[in-house]
């Protein structure tokens, strides 16, 4: 169009409504190009892939935060597009391309959530001893694991955001699964409150480390790297020298004190039970070498070094207490007695030798 033709037709009359109309087509132009960037960059945007651990068939998506930051960006951009006066011939299109930006969203919300939940239960339901003892929750966990399976290979062939996402009903499949990690989870911990019930020492531990020990019922020498800490004092226990031996014969503190059990115990059958067998085991152990000990205490000063590197450090306090209490109580009965004025000199003497 030649300017003469624009004079022709008196255009020059009209320059505000024209002005009004080149504006609002203007603004409409920006709007239709940003939308196509957001549509297009949504037709290209890839899921990352990563394999799970050694596993052919089993894959995790990775990245996400830079996939929620876009996505929050373009929800800003869209969202601006929606209060712009400009967008009435294209309201349609920008309101359609924010419910999918919203509903990714909400999808990828629950799709990460329910990776996380996954691979925390992925790794304990794949303990022999843990499917052996949960049936049930294995059952319904196995289940989950086939729908994460499936769905993870199809988006291994075909990685596009807005293609996976935006068929196959995919967060009501999410919604559906997580709930049922919930119950599995649920009735996890309801499993493991009732061995720590067992064995209330077992409240000192994590339910990850409590679930290291449970998974591996059959290896009694799982439960070394926490007897720390459900015993103050207790590195581990001894265990006779035989090959896959469950015979515990003795108890180590960090120092390096071993103390004897005067009656071994065995790590049979639930670790709950046999747990509380070493504490039965520790308390009539300390109790018979206290008594022992006590029953040994020299009298004569020069034979203190005989006893005391043959008894247990928590036995030499407790026996040295007592014989200390004892000892001011007789010496003080010896004064009001009239038969030794200086009884608590002699005892202090004795004491300090």
């Amino acid at each position: 169009m030649k300017l003469q033709e624009l004079l022709d037709f008196k255009a020059d009359d009209f320059i505000t409504e024209i002005k009004e109309i080149s504006d609002y087509a203007g603004g409409e132009e920006q709007i239709e190009k940003k939308l196509k960037e957001v549509v297009e960059r949504w037709a290209e945007t890839l899921f990352v892939i990563i394999p799970y651990r050694d596993f052919k068939d089993k894959f995790l998506i990775s990245e996400v935060d830079d996939l929620i930051m876009l996505l929050e960006d373009d929800a800003m951009t869209v969202g601006t597009m929606m209060g712009s006066k400009f967008v009435a011939e294209i309201r349609e299109e920008v309101e359609e391309m924010e419910q999918k930006l919203k509903y990714i969203d909400i999808v990828i919300n629950e799709w990460t959530g329910f990776q996380r939940s996954w691979m925390y239960l992925e790794t304990i339901f794949s303990a022999d001893d843990i499917r052996e003892q949960l049936k049930d929750e294995t059952r319904m966990f196995m289940l989950v694991d086939k729908f994460w399976r499936e769905h993870m290979l199809k988006v291994n062939k075909d990685k596009t955001v807005i293609n996976i996402v935006d068929g196959g009903g995919l967060r009501k499949k999410f919604e559906d699964n997580n709930k049922r990690l919930d119950e599995v989870k649920q009735k996890l911990e309801d499993y493991l409150t009732t061995k720590r019930a067992a064995f209330p020492r077992f409240f000192f531990l994590t339910n990850d480390e409590l679930i290291q020990i449970l998974s591996q019922t059959r290896n009694a020498q799982a439960v070394q790297p926490y007897l720390n800490k459900c015993f103050d004092a207790i590195k581990r226990v001894k265990f006779t020298t035989d090959k896959n031996s469950k015979e515990i014969t003795a108890m180590t503190s960090p120092e390096g004190e071993i103390v004897p059990f005067t009656e071994s115990c065995f790590a049979h059958g639930p670790v709950e039970n046999w747990m509380n067998n070493i504490q039965h085991t520790m308390f009539s152990s300390l109790y018979l070498i206290t008594k022992s000990a006590l029953e040994n205490y020299p009298v004569d000063g020069t034979k203190r070094a005989d006893w005391l590197f043959v008894t247990a450090g928590q036995t030499i306090l407790c026996c040295d207490q007592i014989k200390w209490t004892a000892g001011v109580e007789e010496a003080i009965a010896e004064i009001m007695g009239g038969k030794n004025r200086g009884a608590l000199v002699d005892f202090e003497k004795f004491s300090n030798d």
